[in-house]
């Protein structure tokens, strides 16, 4: 039975054989086929679509009576890129991205609340004015309140306190429970690094902006003008 080598999307392995159950062309006319692939890893399925060269190239392949069964085109779903939420600090990044490689894949469940477990304990020694001594479950309790609102500490907590489960416990974590995980860290670090981060730039372009000599009397001039509003049939001056 031929088989492709393929990324999956599904159990996330690099390189696994994908082995063919059935094809279809894409348009009469068109030298274009679909081809349905399932992982021998997951069990899961994609569709890849190949150019082919001559009518008989893909069925000829799936025969094992062809090395390749066409041009690979397109293979759906494609592979997502894992990403973290933004101006978060290296460590912490590479911790949350690491819980989110686990997840998905084949017993990876307890690897990523453990991982997700890390990018908190990561976070709370990178927050600017967090305390860095004590233990896991006081660095969190001892959140600048400006920064860490009550919500924001029971996630916090949420995710030490079930990663430890799944760290000690006999009984195999869950995938739903490892992804409410993601939900719960991906919250807490964009409450913590990204919209702070956002709203220091937005600051810092508003107070530019204002700074900027030739502007500031222009708009001083601009707002010193009477303004008319007018209602109906009359005219009443405001100033603004």
């Amino acid at each position: 039975m031929p088989q492709l080598s393929l990324p999956c999307p599904h159990c996330r392995t690099e390189l696994v054989g994908f082995t063919p159950r059935g094809s279809v062309l894409v348009k009469p006319g068109r030298p274009q086929a679909l081809i349905f692939l399932q992982c021998e890893s997951c069990g899961y399925g994609v569709i890849a679509v190949v150019q082919y060269s001559h009518p008989t190239e893909v069925s000829a392949w799936m025969m094992d009576q062809a090395q390749i069964p066409g041009q690979i085109l397109k293979v759906f779903p494609e592979t997502v890129e894992l990403k973290c939420p933004s101006d978060v600090p290296s460590p912490v990044a590479d911790a949350y991205l690491s819980g989110l490689d686990n997840l998905g894949r084949k017993n990876g469940a307890n690897a990523a609340a453990i991982m997700f477990r890390r990018c908190i304990e990561m976070a709370t020694k990178t927050i600017p004015d967090a305390p860095k001594s004590g233990n896991l479950k006081e660095r969190i309790d001892k959140l600048p309140a400006d920064l860490a609102t009550p919500a924001m500490k029971d996630w916090a907590h949420h995710i030490r306190l079930d990663a430890n489960e799944a760290t000690h416990e006999v009984e195999e974590f869950s995938e739903e429970d490892a992804k409410k995980l993601q939900v719960f860290t991906e919250m807490f670090l964009t409450y913590a690094f990204t919209l702070p981060a956002m709203l220091k730039r937005a600051k810092g372009e508003v107070s530019q902006e204002w700074a900027d000599s030739s502007l500031v009397p222009a708009k001083l001039q601009i707002l010193s003008r009477p303004v008319f509003i007018s209602f109906r049939h009359n005219k009443i001056p405001a100033r603004l």
